[in-house]
């Protein structure tokens, strides 16, 4: 018992260490409030741009963006923009998001035959392969195989690379780290329908690489210059880092994410070993915050949260993959020790006039460009790492005046007799908003598309569409801040629903028993979209844990008590790091009361 109890002061002792010194770790509250701030930027950015022929880049001080157009050969950025208007579709499969995201995907067709750049990876496969994974839609696989065979002419056979740069006339055949990750399209194409050299040269390209720019220590160059007659190396260096001999943080972190992601797709134990090697060399240089100088070697403080996103998303695929159960702990934790930083004040860019996620990013330093800002790349790795977080979280779904944003694909399988359940917090005290449904094949685009509908009402209580009108068996009134659990039972043959709500802290009361589906409705064979609209202001009311389950699903009774991360979470910004702490430190001391009152009563046996 003794032992015990020492062993429980020491367990106390480091709970109160842990939160004196603010520890904590990235959670789902975290990754809401990424993606709430994400979709507010990049809907204001895509309303921004003049029109979807151009991309942001990096943020100016004065709020905007500056911006590339989307037929530029040479530049390498456009793909991002694109590539997270699709992250954020992947997240509520909402088709405003699928709407932008098309949008400035197609704008990019023109580059499948660009074979100017190394960089067709980074255009295309963020853009169309982000497309290809949401939408299974043949378009965007056909432009990324013809994508595939453009960067596939850049292979030089006699050095085994991907040639890059033909803009600089001092080198003859170079490679840099940034194709690593741009070798996924080659990759990607081989193993859905293109030709099997396009993984071989891939591969190759990876090994050359880690031959030549990787140091035997886990340092890098960022670029190394081959002969073309011989292949013979003719020069290294760091084009944009500090001197021939430095790390320059950006290129080591698309080494980190690009032999992660070759291991995937290949399983070769060569490329698992290099992604090691480069991981292991950063970790053991990056400083406490988990966000490096914008060159490891270079005088000053500058820091590049850009190069931190990319290696925090990365260690999260990393450990993933990882075979050895210690690196896979040690590869998390650092990568969510990372997102810890970015998403703090000192980095997150929310309350900032910034239009992107991240501050503190750097283009090209000793160029004198796009130094300390916002990138347009970092934000892409940033909301990357945060949905291989967790892809899943409690993503809310939030009101909105119009019916086309407003809806949600549910899929075409939700047939027959289901059960919907959800969780619903008006965040206005007033509400005119509607929860409603409608077939997969059916385009919300009015109150008479939705077949079941419920309601907060102006009145201040629930109420449920029966045929023509409203109606409710009790009234359940709502008020604001607070969060109401819904079932609905729906028997899409007989075209009749049910409807529960649940009150905070109390029990179920039915407010529709076998409603009618509105009069007029369209057909329906299943539940394949909802819709979440208001009339009178976007956001007014959130949509939380949204589920769709076959058959019924009896009636939950007992009292649900509210917590407080309730009313924290709204609009996303929720945070439970203290609480956290807090418990922890309770929990211990609970121990120790128990401890301590059970050696007292011994005593007194």
């Amino acid at each position: 018992m003794r032992a015990l109890v020492s062993w429980t002061w020491k367990v106390l002792g480091l709970v109160l260490l842990l939160g004196a010194s603010g520890a904590r770790a990235f959670d789902d509250a975290d990754a809401l409030k990424v993606v709430g701030f994400a979709r507010t930027q990049l809907r204001k950015s895509a309303s921004a741009m003049p029109n979807e022929t151009r991309s942001p880049k990096a943020s100016r001080s004065d709020g905007t963006w500056t911006t590339v157009a989307n037929t530029d050969e040479v530049a390498w950025t456009q793909g991002f923009f694109p590539g997270g208007l699709w992250q954020l579709y992947q997240v509520g499969l909402e088709p405003s998001w699928q709407s932008k995201a098309d949008r400035w995907t197609r704008a990019l067709e023109v580059q499948k035959t660009n074979r100017r750049t190394h960089d067709l990876g980074f255009k295309m496969f963020l853009s169309f392969g982000n497309a290809y994974r949401l939408t299974g839609d043949a378009y965007y696989r056909d432009v990324l195989l013809t994508s595939a065979e453009s960067l596939a002419a850049r292979y030089n056979s006699r050095i085994g690379i991907i040639d890059c740069c033909d803009w600089n006339s001092a080198w003859d055949v170079p490679l840099v780290t940034d194709t690593m990750m741009n070798l996924e399209l080659l990759l990607w194409a081989s193993a859905n329908g293109g030709r099997a050299e396009l993984r071989t040269m891939a591969v190759n390209h990876a090994l050359t690489t880690l031959r030549d720019a990787v140091r035997p220590d886990g340092s890098s160059f960022h670029y190394v210059d081959y002969n073309a007659a011989t292949g013979a190396i003719r020069s290294k260096g760091t084009f944009q880092g500090y001197s021939a001999n430095s790390t320059w943080a950006r290129g080591h972190a698309w080494l980190i994410h690009g032999y992660t992601m070759v291991y995937r797709y290949t399983g070769d134990a060569r490329m698992l070993a290099a992604a090691r090697k480069v991981t292991d060399w950063y970790l053991s240089r990056v400083p406490t915050d988990m966000v490096p100088k914008w060159d490891f070697d270079a005088p000053g403080t500058q820091k590049d949260s850009s190069a931190a996103a990319i290696v925090a998303s990365a260690l999260l695929e990393l450990s993933q993959l990882e075979t050895d159960a210690a690196r896979k702990t040690r590869y998390r934790d650092a990568a969510l020790r990372t997102l810890d930083t970015l998403v703090s004040p000192a980095y997150f860019a929310q309350g900032t006039n910034s239009p992107g996620l991240l501050l503190h990013g750097v283009g090209h330093l000793p160029a004198n460009q796009e130094i300390d800002v916002s990138l347009i790349y970092g934000d892409y790795y940033f909301l990357e790492a945060v949905l291989r977080f967790n892809p899943n979280p409690p993503y809310p779904w939030y009101s909105k005046l119009s019916f086309f944003e407003s809806q949600h694909r549910l899929g075409s399988g939700n047939t027959g007799v289901r059960t919907v359940e959800f969780d619903v917090t008006p965040l206005a005290s007033r509400q005119d908003g509607t929860i409603g449904y409608t077939d997969s094949a059916t385009s919300v685009t009015d109150y008479a598309s939705l077949n079941m509908t419920v309601r907060m009402n102006l009145e201040g209580y629930f109420d449920v569409r029966n045929a023509g009108a409203y109606a409710s068996l009790t009234r359940v009134p709502y008020v604001s801040g607070r969060t109401y659990h819904v079932r609905i039972q729906a028997d899409l043959p007989a075209r009749r629903y049910s409807v529960w709500v649940r009150p905070p802290g109390g029990s179920e009361v039915q407010i529709a028993n076998r409603f009618v589906f509105r009069t007029g409705a369209p057909p329906i064979d299943d539940l394949g979209r909802a819709s979440v609209r208001t009339l009178i202001a976007d956001s007014d009311f959130r949509v939380l844990n949204h589920q769709v389950r076959a058959g019924v699903t009896a009636s939950v009774s007992e009292e649900r008590t509210e917590t407080p991360s309730d009313a924290e979470e709204s609009f996303g910004c929720g945070s439970t790091h203290g609480a956290s702490t807090s418990s922890g430190v309770l929990s211990v001391l609970g121990v120790m009361f128990l401890l301590q009152r059970s050696l007292s009563m011994r005593r007194r046996r």
